[in-house]
């Protein structure tokens, strides 16, 4: 059986990079097709049969490649893929839009549905005359995004939030299969850095706001690892006890992880890695308790989530992580339930039911 791969771009890491790198290890024979790379951004990628599409000329930022985004439907749907029999593509853009040939399978592992088309509310957050401006051009796109939806042979979803979503959008069924996450590169310390941590892109739906105005209303230290268009208003509005430290390499944020005094994620997420990456180095997440959270974390045992997005509340929740030791090695086996392994394992597994099946 001919395996392609296919991901929306690898101009940046972030999860879903995580998972298609994943992927790449699992189907070491694989090409990755994408629409751009940039390999000094995505270095996990560099040296991989990686091919790109004509977008490639028109750029390998991300933030250029969000602006050409019309041009995206036709990049997928341009690349040829007659010489494969199964096509895995990661979606929360426009990978799904590949065009297999006629008997061929296509597997979707989606992300999310586009947030910037099914979830504007909090992808234009704070932008509302951009999203006024584009409202036109959406309305477009959603019948496009739902028109290649049914094309797809069968969905995977990342968290049982992005399957209901599936089924909301595009009225098809999907099957859980949780990302993974490689629990051995953690191992829990001792050491206490005495901060609390934020790692993650800096874009408005993240709500990077919250945990930066919780931290400078209580006085409590916060480090705040990630780059993004919001640095300069964060960086703008935050109080002395917070330090914004940019992009570092995979091991220093291991090392973070493992110090620090509890991870926090203020923004609904559709899954949330970094929540099980904080786990995996034995130190509470603290999570907004929604989207992927409600499957990650166990209130009081597995890390702390808090009931709504305001200041008072997340305050609440840092503080009952200040009070509250919780127990490293519960915390890990809470990981390990998204193991790398785990995905492989399943992956393989729904990708033999789905050959049957066809």
């Amino acid at each position: 059986m001919k395996i392609a791969l296919v991901h929306d771009y690898l101009t940046e890491m972030g999860g879903a990079e995580r998972v298609v790198e994943a992927m790449t290890r699992i189907f070491p024979d694989a090409p990755l097709y994408t629409s751009a790379f940039n390999p000094s951004a995505c270095p996990a990628f560099a040296g991989l049969d990686v091919r790109t599409s004509f977008a490639q000329t028109l750029t390998t930022r991300k933030s250029l490649a969000k602006a050409f985004f019309f041009t995206l439907p036709l990049a997928f749907r341009s690349l040829d893929l007659s010489g494969y029999d199964l096509v895995l593509s990661s979606s929360s853009g426009f990978a799904h839009y590949v065009r297999p040939r006629p008997g061929a399978l296509h597997v979707c592992y989606c992300h999310n549905p586009p947030r910037f088309l099914w979830q504007p509310d909090d992808y234009f957050r704070g932008k509302p005359h951009l999203r006024r401006t584009l409202e036109p051009a959406l309305v477009g796109f959603r019948r496009l995004d739902r028109a290649a939806a049914r094309c797809v042979g069968s969905y995977l979803g990342n968290s049982a939030t992005v399957v209901e979503r599936i089924r909301a959008t595009y009225g098809r069924e999907a099957t859980v299969l949780h990302p993974p996450i490689d629990t051995s590169l953690y191992e829990p310390t001792d050491e206490r850095s005495g901060r609390f941590l934020v790692v993650s892109r800096l874009l408005p739906y993240k709500r990077i706001d919250l945990a930066v105005d919780a931290a400078t209303s209580a006085g409590l230290p916060l480090d705040v690892v990630g780059d993004g268009p919001e640095r300069a208003p964060l960086e703008a509005r935050a109080g002395e006890t917070v330090r914004f430290l940019g992009r570092l390499p995979d091991d220093e944020v291991q090392r973070l992880l493992g110090r620090c005094t509890a991870l926090i994620q203020a923004g609904e997420e559709d899954f949330g890695l970094t929540v099980v990456e904080a786990q995996a180095a034995g130190r509470p997440p603290i999570a907004y308790a929604a989207g992927g959270a409600l499957e990650t974390v166990e209130d009081g045992i597995a890390g702390f989530v808090f009931p709504e997005q305001t200041v008072a509340a997340l305050v609440a929740a840092m503080h009952r992580a200040l009070d509250t030791k919780l127990d490293a090695s519960v915390l890990r086996q809470a990981a390990r339930r998204f193991d790398v392994e785990v995905f492989t394992r399943r992956l393989t597994c729904v990708i033999s039911q789905s050959r049957q099946a066809a």
